[in-house]
């Protein structure tokens, strides 16, 4: 489970399920509008609200969800930690929320000092991918043995976190830390360090061929055509029923290698045997990986399609009006002037 998952779970859902439960007409208010997509005047009533309630937990995490969503990520900070001071029993949750916001800025020292202080165990898996991003395994074993005993998901990544740290093979062991990096977003330094890992841990893995898949569609998202190229011919038999996924990953390389034309055609060969969803979603992880450098391109894998990931295409090419039409979440419809 990466951390972004966790950031939309433990941010926005539960955020705005304490809303709905809360009796303030001011935050009621706050609620719809976030829904109806109006982050501005959700953000207004928000920043109003925290005025009047500073410590209050659920005006801040609002707010600072609101901040968070607009990229004013020192902001949500600031009204998480007035709201920290008194927050009692909840003060787990404000800190954990903090490490989010932390994470979503790039500050890893933060994230580790937040998510580990709430104590929860998706603080501590949190925490043990930050220590073990920087290398510290020993820190990072204890806190995925403490996030391991959740019965849920966190419990279950934090047992293959360990599963992997403990193989004898070192470069299968060392699979964990790249992990932890894209996890926290560090997606190049990940995609950078995995080739070898990656291979070491296909030959002895019986899902070898879904972690090659994997790292090579990220390799080519984050621009890495190269080892996206090596690890995708380390395929020998494509996983059941994911034949199109590695053509789908070989045309967003061939995109992200200023070939157009071919990409294009790449795609256009691979429509009819792949589901939908995901052939749309290749084809819009392609345009926002081109959006700059080739934008005609880019908007010709786009034209004519519908979702939340079409419409970052369109809004990385700089076409709004085009993105808030593509957007299903009204949030980010709202984002882009829908």
């Amino acid at each position: 489970m990466s951390s972004l998952i966790l950031l939309l779970s433990l941010g926005g859902c539960q955020i705005v399920q304490s809303l709905l439960n809360n009796p303030e007409a001011a935050l009621a208010d706050a609620d719809a509008k976030l829904k109806a997509g109006d982050l501005a005047g959700a953000t207004a009533v928000y920043e109003e609200a925290v005025k009047k309630s500073p410590t209050n937990v659920d005006v801040a995490s609002g707010a600072a969800y609101a901040k968070v969503l607009g990229g004013d990520f020192a902001s949500a900070d600031a009204y998480l930690a007035a709201a920290e001071a008194t927050a009692a029993e909840r003060v787990g949750e404000v800190k954990l929320r903090r490490a989010f916001v932390a994470m979503e800025a790039g500050d890893l020292d933060k994230v580790k000092e937040y998510a580990a202080g709430s104590a929860l165990p998706a603080g501590q898996l949190i925490a043990g991918e930050a220590e073990l991003a920087d290398g510290n395994r020993d820190a990072a074993k204890a806190l995925f043995e403490a996030a391991k005993a959740d019965p849920g998901q966190v419990g279950t990544t934090a047992s293959t976190y360990l599963e992997l740290m403990a193989d004898a093979n070192p470069l299968v062991a060392g699979l964990s830390e790249a992990q932890a990096l894209w996890a926290l977003g560090q997606r190049r330094i990940a995609v950078r360090s995995v080739e070898d890992l990656v291979k070491a841990y296909a030959d002895s893995r019986e899902d070898g061929g879904d972690q090659l898949l994997l790292w090579a569609g990220r390799a080519a998202a984050v621009g890495e055509t190269a080892i996206a190229y090596s690890l995708l011919d380390s395929i020998t038999v494509p996983p059941a029923g994911q034949g199109w996924r590695v053509q789908a990953t070989r045309a967003i390389a061939t995109c992200v290698d200023g070939e157009g034309v071919k990409c294009l055609e790449l795609f256009e060969a691979i429509r009819p045997g792949a589901p939908a969803d995901g052939y749309i979603d290749a084809r819009a992880t392609a345009a926002l990986a081109i959006a700059e450098s080739d934008p005609t391109t880019a908007r010709s894998l786009v034209d004519g399609m519908q979702g939340d990931a079409v419409a970052r295409a369109y809004a990385a090419i700089g076409d709004k009006a085009a993105a808030a039409g593509a957007a299903v979440d009204p949030v980010l419809k709202s984002q882009f002037g829908g």
